[in-house]
């Protein structure tokens, strides 16, 4: 399951303020792609994971790093915890065990 960069993303928004958060967050996967040199791995941890459901504001971003080539992984933890498994529209089901391979292969791990 090697991967360049992991992406850890913990949160539906980026810094303190949900409302600028959100704003951020959105900027951010919207452009990242344009970015990327290889494909990545990106897994929605916690509140993160409300980025990769139907109603997501990044979703047609998210979608286009898949068709890169990179894997978009959902915790299934969280995903039953927020009762939201059957709303997933991008990627797959992650689990810990997963992820702890991601972290321990990748050649960095960037948390947002």
């Amino acid at each position: 399951m090697k991967v360049g960069i992991l992406w850890y993303v913990r949160s539906d928004s980026l810094g303190h303020d949900e409302k600028i958060g959100g704003r951020l967050v959105q900027s951010f996967f919207n452009s990242i792609g344009e970015r990327l040199q290889e494909p990545a791995a990106f897994f929605f941890m916690n509140r993160g994971i409300f980025l990769t459901l139907e109603d997501s504001p990044v979703l047609d971003a998210l979608r286009g790093l898949e068709s890169q080539g990179c894997r978009i992984l959902s915790c299934g933890t969280c995903l039953d915890y927020f009762e939201a498994t059957d709303r997933l529209a991008v990627g797959s089901v992650g689990s810990m065990a997963i992820l702890q391979e991601l972290m321990l292969e990748a050649e960095r791990v960037v948390t947002l």
